[in-house]
C-alpha cells in the first residue's frame, strides 16, 4: 500500500538521523482491529524471533 511505504519511509529516514539501523520489516498494512492479528500470528512470530 503506497501510504504504507511513505510511513515506512518517513520512520527510515528518522532512523537514519539517529544513525538507527532497521532489523527488517514486518508488513501490518492489513490489520485495522486488533481481531486481524490472529490472521498473521506467524509472520508476527517469525518476525520476533528473528530481532
Amino acid at each position: 500500500m503506497p501510504e504504507c511505504e511513505r510511513v515506512i519511509g518517513s520512520i527510515e529516514h528518522f532512523h537514519g538521523h539517529l544513525e538507527i539501523e532497521s532489523c527488517g520489516k514486518l508488513d501490518l498494512c492489513s490489520v485495522e482491529y486488533k481481531e486481524d492479528v490472529a490472521a498473521g500470528i506467524d509472520e508476527i512470530t517469525d518476525f520476533c524471533s528473528m530481532i
